[in-house]
């Protein structure tokens, strides 16, 4: 039996949540039928499957949720994928079909499919999302599209076999850093439009053994390099093209950049050790360009890049052999998830993705980050 006290505090707890449901069904009243914008950072990684059973899909992991929230059917054989700056348009490369997929980020779906050269691998975007560079591997050439047009304006002579590729504003301008993998070199391609040097290669520069992957600093001071050849990292300054050489584990393929908690940092995943290497990337360190951790525990088979949410503090590694994603986080440098995702999954890019939403139409209000 309720006591009059109990009774009296029943009903007033009663009342108070009666209100509060009908003030929040006042306010979705009031916000239905408005457009607003919805954001969150998602991963999106190729999978690209083998010869003998090509992949043609781009997983998309929410990366608050750290769950796979959509599959978009691409050509076969993706392989390289970049994000815009706005967030916009994901391009992924198809290195059976020699195109690239375009992605509107809205719909998650293909809205346009560029013609580029013979086996093309990776592409980088510049910093004002208005040129995707494209190496294609068997063609010895770079195609440049305009994001705009999504037409081929360029297409650029390199050495044979370029790879990987990063876009970044160096101390001399805007640069794309190719890795060349057969000749050991990396390519600099003067990527500044009011440049008369424009969309031409500058400058040859000599690295490791079979160079693969690319990624550039923030600030555009140092490249790093994997050379799977003879397991090291080459760092380039930007302003002198000098190269520091920096032993890491077995087989590395990948590199990304992260501004982690304890400051810039390159992980570079090493395929056939499956460990990946941490480099100390911040030039004001005592320990720059030296590997100052090593994650081994956990690591999926055959990791082959990595990539950062804009806070860095959480990492998404692809693994080759095993069809999942690794999450670090970066503040323990301990992978903290493995993520289930499609066959031969190989390439990723993180970036942060806004679409227009109905506000309060969802049940799911924290289906997005505002």
């Amino acid at each position: 039996m309720i006591s009059h006290k109990n009774l009296e505090s029943h009903f007033q707890r009663g009342s108070i949540e009666g209100f509060q449901r009908k003030d929040k069904e006042k306010r979705k009243e009031k916000g239905k039928g408005k457009v607003v914008p919805r954001c969150r950072e998602l991963a999106f990684v190729t999978n690209t499957g083998t010869l003998e059973n090509l992949g043609n899909t781009v997983s998309v992991i929410d990366t608050k949720k750290d769950k796979v929230i959509d599959t978009i059917t691409v050509g076969n054989g993706p392989v390289g994928v970049a994000i815009t700056p706005n967030g916009t348009r994901v391009y992924v490369v198809n290195s059976a079909d020699d195109t690239v997929s375009v992605i509107d980020t809205s719909s998650n779906k293909v809205v346009a499919t560029i013609t580029v050269g013979d086996l093309p691998l990776l592409v980088a975007i510049t910093s004002d999302g208005t040129r995707a560079y494209v190496g294609n591997a068997e063609e010895s050439t770079v195609s440049v599209i305009d994001t705009s047009s999504n037409t081929v304006t360029a297409v650029i002579p390199v050495g044979f076999f370029p790879f990987g590729i990063a876009i970044g504003n160096s101390p001399f301008g805007t640069r794309a850093y190719v890795a060349i993998t057969v000749e050991g070199v990396v390519a600099v391609i003067d990527a500044n439009p009011n440049s008369p040097t424009y969309n031409t290669v500058i400058a040859n520069i000599p690295v490791g053994v079979a160079p693969i992957e690319v990624a550039i600093t923030p600030d555009g001071t140092t490249v790093y390099v994997t050379n799977a050849g003879d397991n090291s990292v080459s760092a380039i300054d930007t302003g002198t093209n000098s190269v520091t050489s920096i032993p890491v584990g077995a087989g590395p393929a990948g590199v990304g950049i992260g501004n982690t908690p304890f400051g810039m940092r390159a992980f570079v995943t090493n395929s056939e050790g499956d460990t990946i290497s941490i480099i100390d990337a911040d030039p004001n360190s005592p320990t720059f360009n030296q590997v100052v951790d090593t994650i081994s525990k956990n690591v999926g088979d055959s990791p082959s890049d990595a990539a950062f949410t804009a806070d860095g503090r959480k990492g998404y590694v692809p693994n080759n052999l095993d069809e999942t994603v690794s999450v670090i986080d970066s503040s323990t440098n301990k992978i903290i998830k493995s993520i289930k995702v499609g066959n031969v999954p190989n390439i990723v890019a993180v970036g942060r993705v806004c679409k227009l939403e109905c506000s309060h139409c969802c049940e799911d209000d924290d289906k997005f980050d505002d």
